[in-house]
């Protein structure tokens, strides 16, 4: 895949913004630099400043000297799941049979931007929904109940959202949370993800250092978003080794990346 300017993929600027931080690396950037990094997606200057405002006041970023920012604490829970994306996989534990159910109902929906967050929560955590308020994943993560409902708190989900551990459930019931998620199908979007940081590897030494730029940026939080969201499934339903190799790929495309986005910044 060749991008130029012209072409360059769909990104906002709020959107930018925070991927950028979300790195962590380097850890603040300077307007000059945003503005920069707005270029490679046609993003204007005035754009990047709007948004830049926008997040400050949203506490998403905060500035850290004259001109320059870094994350915010408003996302700061997101910037640390997203750099854990390297060790994803050492969450899991041995799986027992048990299950973890979450039950939601009017407390957790009576305020909208709660459930929102009380949802993409669920969501990360790799729940699925099973039957109307209930939400399940298979017991497998590191802590157990007591360690999902840290993570669900640090997420922000409804702090009176109720979770249980649960075992011996109806043989029904067993059978069909054991297919909630689309196994073959996550899959197959792994093994595309990872063969397409492969094939950009190899070839973006070749590309103009903007195209470059914009380029590492899209694939790489594409994959980061795809192995921060998978589920990590037990192997007794859903073998890890394309979610492993999507890791590994992404770990050299990082390097990569971070190469290329300090030279177009320094550019």
């Amino acid at each position: 895949m060749r991008l130029t300017e012209s072409d360059a993929p769909v990104m906002s600027a709020r959107t930018l913004i925070l991927d950028l931080f979300d790195t962590g690396d380097p850890p603040d950037f300077s307007v000059a630099e945003l503005v920069r990094a707005g270029a490679a997606f046609g993003i204007e200057a005035p754009g990047i400043r709007t948004a830049l405002t926008r997040l400050k006041a949203e506490g998403r970023v905060r500035a850290i000297a004259r001109g320059r920012y870094e994350i915010g604490a408003n996302a700061e829970p997101l910037k640390q799941r997203i750099l854990g994306w390297r060790t994803r996989l050492a969450g899991r534990r041995d799986w027992d049979g048990h299950w973890l159910l979450a039950v939601a109902g009017p407390p957790e929906r009576a305020d909208r931007t709660t459930w929102r967050r009380t949802l993409r929560a669920l969501e990360l955590e790799g729940f699925a929904e099973a039957e109307t308020n209930l939400w399940a994943r298979p017991d497998n993560l590191a802590g157990g109940a007591a360690g999902a409902r840290d993570r669900l708190a640090w997420l922000e989900a409804a702090p009176t959202l109720l979770l249980v551990e649960a075992r011996d459930l109806d043989a029904e019931r067993e059978a069909r949370f054991r297919d909630l998620w689309q196994v073959d199908e996550l899959r197959a979007q792994h093994r595309a993800l990872a063969a397409s940081l492969e094939r950009s590897a190899a070839s973006i030494a070749d590309m103009d250092l903007s195209a470059a730029a914009a380029e590492t940026l899209t694939l790489g939080r594409q994959a980061i978003r795809r192995i921060t969201r998978d589920p990590l499934l037990p192997e007794e339903l859903g073998p890890s080794d394309d979610l492993t190799r999507l890791v590994d790929a992404m770990i050299v495309y990082d390097r990569i990346g971070k190469r290329v986005w300090r030279d177009y910044l320094a550019a």
